[in-house]
């Protein structure tokens, strides 16, 4: 029954369906014609019959389009709003809403730059002007890039779910990120300076345990020192949480909104959930003996600050304090220039490099290279959706670990045979 409607449908369309017809209503061109599904419409084009008639052309080209079978095609005329809209929907439910939000600034700052109000309006050239301006008001070539390629992420997305027919501006080339653009040139540290950074970090929670002991020592009846003695707290120590960075390669919030019930100290193992990492995906990251020793011995601490038992929903990694880390706070990089300054290592090298708490992560990554752990691997534990990421950004190897490969040329002082001179 349904197969007989369809073919009558078919033959009523074909016979109706033409190419519309433009008639003079006042100043304005209009187009009579039907739709893919038989729908009469009329439809004021332009005062312009030259313009008039290009668009009639559009409009009963896309709706013929449509009828073979082609109905994505219409989707050319979608406004970008709608996209937009659709994407981010979609985006929210599988993204972090920190993510989520940078993603609709962006799209909306592009957005309200440039005419094109369709996606068949797009144009790369605009977008190229759109960027140079960019450039020109004082952005970075990363900046610049990230804000466009969420827009052509918007449109590859519309375009896989079936919106749209193509994207305008798949081919447009991004901009070269050389090093000297990048506004953090981060560095990694070696293995001297990690050792030495531990080693600080440890010293320095025990200063604060040597400093709370002799708070409490203080002879005297004076009601300042007993509320001084009232108030002072064990702290929660530091040092498990730099080197859980940089044996983890975890980014800090990844690290700090983890729980006790994600991390398993038996079979030495750590779960960063979807919801935390900045790639939306789940992944377990092995621990070292030291670490899940300290980690044993961190929850013990807790427990006496907190002054209850330890809770599975209780974060693995806290304030000196006992409170949650904030996603954003300056008292980690507090801390952290603190035992820099202890172990000797300068925040800025000589070349304009930096330390700070995600070059840790840095540090991470050239310590696997460094051991020629294979960079599948690498950007497995990273948690990077692309391998070149990994390769191009977090693979930092020092002169002196190209040093073996040099050598490797050494002829030991002798001479070089003088046959192979001659075929040289």
């Amino acid at each position: 029954m349904a197969r007989s409607e369809g073919a009558v449908i078919a033959r009523r369309l074909g016979r109706a369906l033409s190419a519309g017809k433009l008639t003079r209503r006042g100043d304005v061109w209009t187009l009579d014609w039907k739709t893919a599904t038989g729908e009469r419409r009329r439809q004021a084009l332009s005062r312009d019959r030259r313009v008039a008639e290009r668009m009639r052309i559009e409009i009963v080209h896309q709706r013929d389009l449509e009828m073979a079978g082609l109905g994505a095609v219409e989707g050319q005329s979608r406004p970008l709003a709608e996209v937009r809209d659709a994407f981010l929907a979609d985006l929210g439910t599988r993204t972090s809403t920190r993510y989520h939000a940078y993603a609709r600034q962006r799209i909306d700052d592009v957005l309200g730059e440039i005419r094109a109000k369709r996606v068949c309006d797009l144009r790369a050239h605009e977008l190229l002007q759109l960027r140079a301006q960019m450039l020109k008001s004082g952005l970075s070539c990363v900046t610049a890039n990230h804000k466009l390629a969420t827009l052509q992420g918007m449109l590859n997305w519309a375009l896989k779910v079936g919106l749209i027919a193509e994207n305008p501006i798949r081919n447009m080339p991004r901009l070269p990120q050389p090093e000297s653009a990048r506004v953090h040139r981060r560095r990694a540290m070696s293995e001297d300076e990690i050792a030495r950074f531990l080693a600080a970090a440890g010293e320095d929670d025990r200063l604060n345990l040597e400093h709370l002991a002799a708070v409490k020592t203080i002879e005297g009846g004076t009601k300042g020192v007993q509320w001084s003695l009232r108030r002072r707290k064990l702290r929660v120590p530091q040092a498990p949480l730099w080197r859980a960075f940089l044996e983890c390669g975890c980014r800090f919030g990844e690290m700090t909104r983890a729980v006790w019930a994600d991390v398993d100290l038996d079979r030495r193992t750590i779960f960063l959930r979807a919801e935390h990492t900045k790639s939306g995906r789940s992944r377990h990251v092995p621990l070292l003996d030291g670490l899940v020793g300290e980690l044993r011995a961190l929850r013990e601490t807790q427990a006496l600050v907190l002054r209850r038992p330890v809770r599975p929903d209780d974060r693995i990694f806290m304030t000196p304090e006992g409170c949650a880390w904030p996603w954003a706070t300056n008292g980690a990089m507090r801390v952290f220039d603190r035992v820099l300054e202890a172990a000797g290592i300068d925040r800025v090298d000589a070349q304009g490099r930096k330390l700070d708490i995600h070059a840790l992560r840095h540090t991470f990554a050239s310590r696997l290279a460094r051991r020629g752990v294979p960079l599948q691997k690498a950007q497995r534990l990273l948690g990077h959706s692309d391998p070149k990421l990994t390769a191009q950004i977090y693979t930092h190897v020092e002169v002196e670990d190209l040093r073996d490969a040099v050598e490797t040329i050494e002829t030991d002082g002798k001479a070089e045979p003088a046959a192979r001179r001659d075929a040289s």
